[in-house]
């Protein structure tokens, strides 16, 4: 605290209130979760691995975070077993829960590690004999690359899993694990706009639920039929599913009202009607099926994050100020608000406080926006400390001291928070700096910005039109010579190979590289430090910064497509270029 207290007292000092809020926050969170941990240590060592399994099923859903800290004690509890199916499920739950909270690449280490060693055991101890692959981790591994836009990998996945599952014995699983993986296709539909497609899907996977009976999957159905009506712009078709979905929820509720599940489904439904409603400018019907929504995700607080985020911009588009106000700092007091989340509640309080015309409020508002935005490198900081390796460190850390060295527990964990609070004191205090200098220097560098843009396009237009010029001047000699000779069919055979040769002229290429040379003086010598390439790779490379398609430098070059495609592989694989990365993209930055 004495930290604070000088920083805030400092009249040179760069930090000022809103980076102190922040960081009281980040501390407070920090106590917080180092006391959680020594709470859980203390809750679950006692507990059995299976015990600790059967908690990470349980939680996974509800409270993602509470079942980490039972996988993180789970993993320390089974460090020197042998490995078993037990095993193999925990590494497809965690990978399901850090998925569900975001962590991507930590998911996908822990997925693709299920399925390693499902294939090292022996068919007769897997959950499935009949399969080397757990379609389940693939469906996981599939709404991953679906999250980040690879719907190609994500449909193919999805593909894959339903295979596996019409392979295996145990009917329930083939029956839900099939139903998902449809549905995830279909939702791969939706979002690439065949709405006919998706609906045909979804009608199919609904008919089997039915035929099941779990109103669970049932209500699911129905929602994702509802959001393909709204889509479609069938209101009324969309109503009509939703008062059914209410009418069979309130008579599963009668019978088990303690399923969060059936909750939560429910709650979605209202949520895509809002959304949609949003979406179509009506913005009261929006607030009313949002709030509706509100009321079914109670017990969800990273779906409540987003629908209040809407609520507010709702509220906002209606000239609600105080109510859109009131509603927006509510959302950041969240402690389950993402990073986007909150840009979108920083910003309708930025247009309230425009409106009202309240300048110091609307100040520290521009200012946080412009912190969030600039400070990347915190939040990739604070990201790494919920990072999962991290985590079973200090989880570790903390189990293995019983409770003759609490005392000694106690300082270690004073020092680990003494040492992050010197440690974001440190970076907040460079990202305020990052901040008064971009202030101070805004106008200026956005001048130079568009000044280099402006030169950039020039260049481009130069280089083009230089070497369209020198073409159509040896393309006017040869047409000259057509004009003037006999139609024979030597002629035209030797105007033939004469237009080739222009095509393919080397001299032509010559004086198109020094050209593209005084253009961009460094573009060869870059590529040339990651790889030796040859001259064709080079010309391929000019040509594509130049932003020609694949055709175009077919033509120019005097080759066939398929030539102009392996000649772009193999210059990929030479500039060591990862398999998502795009070779446009690369050239174009280089």
């Amino acid at each position: 605290m004495y930290l604070i207290h000088l920083f805030s007292n400092n009249p040179n000092c760069w930090v000022n209130y809103s980076l102190i809020l922040i960081f009281k926050k980040i501390v407070g969170l920090m106590f917080t979760r180092t006391f959680l941990i020594l709470l859980i240590s203390n809750l679950s060592f006692a507990q059995s691995s299976d015990q600790l399994f059967d908690s990470i099923v349980k939680y996974k859903h509800q409270n993602p975070s509470l079942a980490l800290e039972y996988g993180l004690e789970y993993k320390k509890l089974s460090l020197d077993r042998k490995i078993d199916m037990e095993i193999i499920q925990f590494y497809g739950a965690i990978g399901e829960i850090l998925s569900n909270m975001g962590f991507d690449a930590s998911a996908l280490e822990y997925l693709r590690q299920a399925i390693k060693l499902n294939q090292a055991i022996p068919s007769d101890q897997r959950k499935f004999s009949e399969i080397d692959e757990l379609p389940g981790v693939l469906l996981n591994i599939g709404n991953i690359y679906f999250r980040n836009k690879e719907y190609e990998k994500a449909d193919e996945l999805f593909t894959k899993a339903i295979s596996l599952y019409q392979k295996i014995s145990d009917e329930n699983a083939k029956f839900f694990g099939i139903n998902t993986a449809m549905s995830n296709r279909a939702l791969i539909k939706q979002v690439q706009q065949d709405y006919s497609g998706a609906e045909k899907t979804l009608l199919k996977v609904y008919e089997r639920r039915k035929e099941y009976g779990k109103v669970v999957d049932i209500i699911y159905s129905m929602n994702s039929l509802l959001t393909i009506s709204l889509l479609k712009d069938e209101i009324i078709e969309a109503e009509n599913i939703l008062a059914s979905a209410i009418n069979i929820y309130n008579r599963e509720l009668q019978k088990d009202n303690e399923n969060p599940i059936l909750k939560r489904n429910m709650g979605y439904g209202f949520s895509s009607f809002g959304s949609i409603m949003q979406y179509k400018k009506q913005f009261e019907k929006a607030i009313v099926f949002l709030n509706k929504s509100k009321s079914y995700l109670e017990d969800f607080p990273m779906d409540l994050a987003s629908i209040g985020s809407r609520l507010a911009e709702c509220h906002l588009a209606l000239n609600h100020l105080d109510i859109a106000e009131e509603i927006a700092l509510k959302n950041l007091e969240t402690k389950k608000l993402n990073e986007t989340e909150k840009l979108y509640n920083y910003r309708v309080l930025e247009k309230v406080y425009n409106k009202k015309k309240m300048n110091p409020k609307l100040i520290k508002i521009k200012d946080s926006l412009i912190i969030i935005s600039s400070g990347l490198s915190t939040l990739k900081t604070i990201k790494s400390l919920k990072d999962l390796d991290t985590e079973i460190k200090l989880a570790k850390s903390a189990r293995e001291l019983n409770e003759s060295k609490i005392k000694y527990n106690t300082y270690l964990y004073i020092f680990i928070i003494c040492t992050v609070i010197l440690f974001f004191s440190l970076v907040t205090i460079r990202v305020n700096y990052n901040y008064q200098k971009e202030k101070g220097n805004r106008l200026e560098i956005e001048k130079v910005l568009i000044s280099n843009k402006l030169n950039q396009k020039n260049r481009e237009l130069v280089s083009k039109t230089n070497f369209i010029l020198q073409r159509n001047e040896y393309l006017k000699k040869i047409k000259s010579k057509l004009e003037t000779s006999e139609s024979s069919k030597e002629n035209f055979e030797r105007i033939s190979f004469e237009l080739n040769s222009v095509i393919n002229s080397e001299k032509s290429y010559k004086d198109f590289d020094k050209m593209f040379v005084n253009v961009y003086p460094d573009f060869y010598k870059k590529l040339n430090e990651i790889s030796e390439l040859t001259s064709t790779d080079l010309r391929l490379a000019s040509l594509i910064k130049m932003n020609h398609s694949n055709n175009e430098i077919a033509i120019i070059s005097g080759v066939s497509l398929r030539t102009i495609e392996s000649q772009r592989y193999r210059l990929a694989k030479k500039l060591k270029l990862e398999k998502n990365q795009s070779l446009n993209t690369f050239l174009l930055s280089v």
